[in-house]
């Protein structure tokens, strides 16, 4: 299999409004009706606040290329709705060589990020030369992968799915003061960074930097423990065709002496 990530600006709805609202727009389901060549979309909203949030999801709403629209879900500054699109000729162009979506598509001030997979690269190479000559586009990594790989973030997409999720709900400040703790030793053993000496990198008092960092650390592993769970539950959960009767014990009060059931 070869995999490539590419970013690509697409005469398209959602690059449109990305490109004019302060709005991110990640897309973690979609299909595509080869009858019509409409693609039906779920669209999780993210921006800032709320105020941005609004300007987005409306205008996403009235966009040209929109023929349906539903708000499902709104919170804060992040809302989830069900969108379907006229037509969406790009994509036709990955399935047609042969290609696939492996990773949700994200749309973010006009650019639309795709990670797409192919049986070889001859095929990579194709859908690349296809959609250079329409589009705007960046190839960001090209990976052949082989059994050298990890295959485990395809096994457990959703649990990759909630760390992001986590990563992507701090704030730019949350973001940039955890980046600088991390970076000025503040989580070594022993500590080469004290909350007042990173306060002063951060130009805050002390307080403000503890309270900031709470929040992030929240989030960060509220979601780590989410996923964690998940792997729990998918490293224990019996497969298909196993045998999920409880083993008996041949010491057990209900074992026959001649050790059958």
């Amino acid at each position: 299999m070869y995999r490539v990530t590419l970013d690509t600006r697409l005469d398209c709805p959602l690059g449109r409004v990305t490109a004019a609202h302060d709005v991110t727009l990640t897309t973690p389901y979609w299909n595509l009706s080869p009858e019509t060549g409409r693609c039906d979309l779920w669209v999780e909203a993210s921006s800032p606040g709320r105020s941005q949030l609004e300007s987005g999801i409306r205008a996403l709403r009235d966009a040209d290329g929109v023929s349906y629209f539903e708000l499902k879900r709104k919170r804060g500054s992040h809302a989830t709705a069900h969108v379907v699109l006229e037509e969406t000729v790009a994509i036709e162009t990955v399935l047609a060589n042969g290609g696939a979506v492996i990773a949700p598509l994200r749309d973010r001030d006009g650019w639309e990020r795709w990670h797409l997979g192919f049986a070889d690269a001859d095929a990579a190479a194709a859908t690349l030369d296809s959609l250079d000559r329409r589009y705007e586009l960046a190839v960001v990594e090209q990976t052949p992968l082989d059994d050298s790989i990890p295959t485990d973030v395809f096994r457990h997409f959703h649990e990759a799915a909630t760390l992001l999720d986590g990563c992507e709900r701090l704030t730019d400040t949350e973001a940039q003061v955890l980046r600088t703790a991390v970076e000025h030793g503040y989580y070594e053993t022993p500590r080469s960074e004290s909350l007042a000496s990173l306060g002063d990198r951060c130009g805050v008092s002390d307080v403000a930097i503890s309270k900031t960092l709470r929040r992030a650390e929240r989030k960060l592993l509220g979601a780590a423990v989410s996923a964690l769970a998940g792997l729990d539950g998918f490293d224990t959960a019996p497969g298909p065709g196993s045998d999920s009767t409880p083993h008996t014990d041949s010491n057990s009060a209900n074992a026959r002496p001649d050790g059958g059931g």
